[in-house]
């Protein structure tokens, strides 16, 4: 729902960027979201009354006046130094002077996580663009609070390090165990996407 609402108001030129247009947006997406997944009404209301809010915040406190330079664009590179191809989707990556400016909009964030993805995106775009993003900024949209990281070449080595490490995780299939809970499935909120394929 929020990279909906995100792509859907990056598109819309300058003018028409109104708080009005954020919520008609929530507004069409939200519906797909049901209750289900929440552990009740009062989650699923406090949940939308928080995402509404900062993302409000978040979209409509700077006047974005050039189109993005990327809007959920998704790069794929042979990464030499791993024996494989990396992939990545830039939700929204903005032109800042001489460099530009990586944004991502999650619902909750947490710290291990913000570090992990400040270290992907420097090692990808190091290898990808030669030069590291002015700055990533991560909205967490439950809390309202904004991280901003400035890359560094120690982030590019720190990201190599993780990805190699779950290269090799990845390739000693042995250490996983695959489990088929039926009590974990019904209590998945997408256990009919699942099924059909879509997860």
């Amino acid at each position: 729902m929020v990279n909906q609402v995100v792509s859907r108001y990056y598109k819309l030129p300058p003018i028409s960027q109104t708080t009005k247009k954020v919520l008609e947006f929530i507004d069409d997406h939200w519906s797909a979201i049901e209750v289900r997944q929440f552990e009740s009404k009062i989650h699923y209301y406090k949940a939308l009354a928080n995402i509404t809010d900062h993302l409000l915040q978040c979209l409509t406190t700077e006047r974005i006046e050039n189109p993005p330079l990327f809007l959920y664009e998704k790069f794929n590179m042979n990464m030499d130094e791993l024996g494989s191809e990396l992939s990545l989707t830039f939700e929204v990556a903005e032109w800042s002077g001489n460099s530009f400016i990586i944004k991502k909009y999650l619902v909750d964030t947490d710290e291990e996580m913000n570090l992990l993805f400040n270290n992907m995106i420097s090692v990808f775009c190091e290898k990808a663009f030669g030069q590291l993003p002015e700055r990533i900024e991560i909205y967490s949209l439950m809390e309202g609070k904004k991280e901003t990281f400035i890359p560094t070449k120690k982030d590019v080595s720190g990201g190599l390090e993780y990805l190699n490490m779950i290269k090799n995780i990845l390739e000693e299939p042995k250490k996983y165990l695959k489990t088929d809970s039926l009590a974990v499935c019904k209590s998945c909120s997408y256990q009919k996407r699942c099924y059909e394929g879509v997860i």
